[in-house]
């Protein structure tokens, strides 16, 4: 373990306790301090796991280590990455806003000469995606194994984290990070690598969870994103804004998004908190039921309190 001495976004040194989280994916026991910077109200696991301890906490089958056979392309993932809005009508572009919000991944539109890093790939489940539509494709991750499982599906991949430099820097037209950053321990370090990787007018996309979602508020330590000590950092808008404003990324753009599957997810943490079980996945068919909820949110597009802040930027 390790205390943190400074705050990683603007420096201060005036923490104060926050919450206290439960680790509930491999249920060691350990409960983990969260504090919040009276600085600029970052919020982070204080003490934490080092880098070279914080494996232990993943097991050997993390969920996003996993997926041996590559993903397929689905027709509205083509459509949405190669048809500009102005050849859609209005009615298949609502349609096609709703099919995202209701998916894990947000697709990038073609740019440049279509080279793609994604930070934090685990087995490439993305990568597979872009990879079929003539993307050139590369990947890091810390886990051997899903790196492994990477390169067997044809994806150029690295072992390491998001913070250590992987490529040469102006190399692509998109960097992307998905439930990446809040694992890592230099969130500002990681940030400052994406915009050198990235091309002049490159794309980065980026989605984390978002602290101040209605979400967080309904289940506090229950919450589906609590997850220490895996996620050493709970994010909010602003904070965000402030991480790739230093970095140097212009027109940035924030929304809010609430997949089916952290609803159930925080349910079942609930659960196992009061009564003592150990459930460790979720059923398919309680995650239909949410996706309703899903496609009704994404008509308001959440207002705002979504559980995932999903970003785009350009450096």
């Amino acid at each position: 373990m390790e205390e943190v001495a400074a705050c990683d976004l603007c420096g201060g040194t005036a923490f104060k306790p926050r919450a206290r989280f439960p680790e509930y994916l491999l249920f060691t026991g350990d409960v983990f301090t969260l504090v919040t910077c009276a600085g600029c109200e970052l919020s982070f696991v204080n003490p934490r796991p080092t880098r070279e301890a914080v494996g232990r906490f993943y097991g050997d089958d993390y969920f996003a280590h996993r997926g041996d056979q590559p993903t397929p392309v689905a027709a509205w993932q083509r459509q949405l990455a190669t048809r500009s809005p102005a050849e859609l009508g209005w009615l298949r572009r609502f349609w096609l806003r709703i099919r995202q919000d209701v998916a894990w991944y947000g697709i990038p539109r073609e740019r440049g000469d279509r080279r793609i890093l994604d930070l934090g790939c685990g087995s490439g489940k993305l990568l597979d995606i872009m990879r079929g539509m003539g993307w050139q494709t590369y990947g890091a991750d810390v886990s051997t194994s899903a790196i492994e499982r990477a390169r067997a599906k044809g994806h150029q991949g690295v072992i390491g984290g998001a913070e250590d430099r992987h490529f040469a820097g102006e190399t692509f037209d998109v960097v992307y990070m998905w439930h990446a950053l809040e694992h890592c321990h230099a969130p500002a370090k990681a940030l400052a690598n994406v915009h050198d990787s990235l091309r002049p007018g490159g794309q980065f996309m980026l989605c984390v969870p978002n602290f101040n979602s209605a979400q967080s508020k309904i289940f506090g330590k229950y919450w589906w994103s609590s997850d220490a000590p895996r996620h050493l950092f709970q994010f909010t808008r602003k904070t965000v804004r402030r991480y790739l404003t230093q970095a140097g990324f212009k027109n940035i753009v924030i929304t809010t998004r609430t997949g089916p599957t952290s609803w159930v997810r925080a349910f079942r943490h609930t659960i196992n908190g009061w009564f003592g079980t150990r459930l460790q996945t979720d059923p398919d068919w309680l995650v239909d039921v949410f996706t309703s909820w899903v496609v009704a949110g994404s008509l308001v597009r959440y207002y705002g309190v979504g559980c995932e802040l999903r970003v785009t930027c350009e450096r």
